[in-house]
């Protein structure tokens, strides 16, 4: 009986041994491969976070940019201004024609005035379109019947 109470022992045993090994088995695999999965996440955040790093340096510099530009335009409206806000020598009495140009035309004006003035003598006289004996394509046609 000892004999048999053995091999009843070592099926047992293997029986056990067998799903206790399955169990650890299962589990050390599922370990193993959560394992990697939690390494290849690691370095996926690894690069996300160099990449976001690199983005926040970019705008950071692209910032400062934008910031030394705006303050060199405001420097130049600034100065635009000041400089506008001048008088200047070279700023007054500008003509757009020379003295001799104005010269003439307003010689020009006098002697049209007083052309005009002239003509306005002529002008109280009726158009010769309109002159009492019909001259043109609008006279009436005298025919026998009338007459």
């Amino acid at each position: 009986m000892d004999w048999l109470l053995g091999i009843l022992l070592l099926i047992a045993g293997a029986i056990i041994g067998f799903f206790v090994a399955r169990f650890y088995l299962s589990q050390t695999g599922e370990s193993a491969q959560l394992k990697s999965e939690i390494e290849s996440t690691r370095q996926q955040f690894e690069a996300y976070r160099k990449d976001v790093v690199e983005h926040l340096g970019t705008a950071r510099q692209l910032a400062s940019e934008v910031t030394d530009i705006q303050h060199r335009l405001n420097l130049f409206l600034q100065d635009s201004q000041n400089l506008l806000e001048q008088e200047k020598d070279w700023q007054q009495n500008l003509p757009f024609f020379s003295e001799e140009t104005m010269r003439s035309i307003r010689q020009s004006n006098i002697l049209n005035r007083e052309r005009r003035d002239e003509n306005e003598d002529e002008s109280l006289e009726m158009p010769r379109d309109y002159s009492e004996p019909g001259s043109g394509l609008f006279t009436p046609v005298k025919t026998d019947k009338e007459s």
